[in-house]
């Protein structure tokens, strides 16, 4: 089983948990493209909710848009899908859904401020949140006011929050899962690109292990500072430290930069990055230099294959709808994508393992905790939110399974076998699939 992080480690960690969310909740688009004619959608329209009966309140907190983090897309994401689910699929058990949201500024004062308002109201339960900025006392907040947060963004505190049902590692995470994609395929001296935190360097540390375990070993880091202008120097120094991988765990403005240099001076290095960094039309942009770019994500490509997940064009519709410009088909990135599977679990675990016209903070907790092997089409292994999978010394990691996506120069590709963040982190490479994926 992977080490247990000591208190500090776990503290230094938390901090590093507030900047790589920054570069998971960016989100993703992809395509992959199919020849396949698409199935008739899983989930059809059921209808309008009604309005007569009492609404159900949820609500959504992060930062909407600031100089260092922006997931309006999110937000707006969720303000389509309660759309969608109360005109077509009669919101919850026929009660229909209303979103309250909190921008938290990207200020530690305005998120606890934020947790207060939503744990003061009647609210129910909130939807994708994403808490980057005072995250231990935003977790306490909410684990205080037993307000469930249905398919969150996680942090490290919130992974280890009683009242936290994600569906993935959140930031760091992903970034674990950097370094299987470039070990797998060969890479034996890793480089890491990263933000500029002093507890950055303390992610090789804990992925050292599992780096060792492919016969490789970790040869540098490189920190992005604020301002740069000279993106090159990253590059030069991961060639100079006889790199043949480099992983980013880097905002999504800097991790761009980054490949853009590396496209620039035609270096051999590959990358690995976080799907939710780059939309389709990011990587597309790079031409055939966008080979040389590995992915991970907990969800599979939006714009993916319809015949595999016949629930896309659904979701797709759904939010595109909205008319925004970050929700149409190629542009919509996997934090808002998020949001809609947020909905749904929430309806679905309400109706199959709650009482909908019975929802209260007590009887959403009840539902989230007694739900099992919850069928999301395909998107991830069938979900059983309160799962306590210890990974680390984390363990709310309900899912731990990953999708490996690759470039192959038209569209996102999608690796046949999943990544297991549990396995890979034990130094465990051959481990069994989930049943269905």
């Amino acid at each position: 089983m992977p080490r247990k992080l000591s208190v500090k480690m776990l503290v230094a960690l938390a901090a590093v948990g507030l900047v790589s969310t920054m570069f998971v909740a960016a989100g993703a688009g992809a395509s992959t493209a199919s020849n396949a004619p698409a199935a008739a959608s899983p989930l059809p329209k059921t209808g309008a909710c009604d309005k007569s009966k009492t609404p159900v309140e949820l609500g959504i907190t992060t930062v909407l848009e600031s100089p260092v983090l922006s997931l309006i897309d999110q937000v707006d994401a969720a303000k389509a899908s309660v759309v969608a689910f109360n005109k077509n699929y009669k919101g919850v058990g026929g009660h229909c859904i209303n979103l309250t949201v909190c921008d938290d500024k990207a200020d530690p004062n305005a998120a606890a401020a934020c947790a207060r308002k939503f744990v003061d109201s009647n609210m129910v339960a909130t939807i994708n949140d994403t808490s980057s900025f005072g995250t231990k006392d935003v977790a306490t907040i909410f684990a205080d006011g037993k307000l469930a947060r249905v398919d969150i963004s996680p942090n490290t505190d919130d992974l280890a929050s009683p009242v936290a049902y994600a569906i993935g590692g959140g930031g760091v995470g992903t970034t674990f899962m950097m370094a299987p994609p470039l070990l797998q395929t060969g890479h034996k001296k890793l480089y890491m690109v990263g933000v500029d935190s002093p507890t950055i360097e303390l992610l090789p540390k804990v992925m050292d292990p599992m780096i060792k375990s492919y016969g490789a070993e970790f040869v540098g880091l490189s920190k992005v500072a604020g301002g740069t202008t000279d993106f090159q120097q990253y590059i030069l120094a991961a060639e100079d430290a006889g790199a043949d991988g480099v992983m980013l765990p880097l905002g999504e403005n800097e991790a761009v930069q980054v490949l853009r240099a590396a496209q620039q001076l035609g270096t051999k290095l590959d990358f690995s990055a976080s799907l939710g960094t780059f939309g389709s039309a990011d990587v597309a942009s790079f031409g055939k230099f966008a080979k040389q770019i590995k992915f991970n994500a907990e969800l599979p490509p939006i714009t993916g294959d319809p015949a595999r997940w016949p629930i896309l064009p659904t979701v797709i519709k759904d939010l595109s709808a909205s008319g925004k410009k970050e929700l149409q088909k190629d542009q919509i990135k996997s934090s808002p994508f998020r949001s809609w599977v947020a909905v749904y679990h929430f309806k679905t675990i309400m109706e199959n393992f709650g009482d909908p016209d019975n929802i209260t903070r007590e009887s959403v907790i009840t539902a989230m905790n007694a739900a099992k092997d919850v069928d999301t089409f395909g998107l991830i292994p069938p979900w059983s939110p309160n799962t306590t999978t210890p990974v680390l010394s984390f363990n709310r990691i309900s899912n731990p399974w990953y999708y490996n996506v690759s470039w192959d120069g038209k569209k996102f590709v999608v690796g046949k076998k999943l990544l297991s963040l549990t396995d890979e982190l034990a130094g465990t490479h051959d481990y069994a699939q989930p049943s269905a994926a």
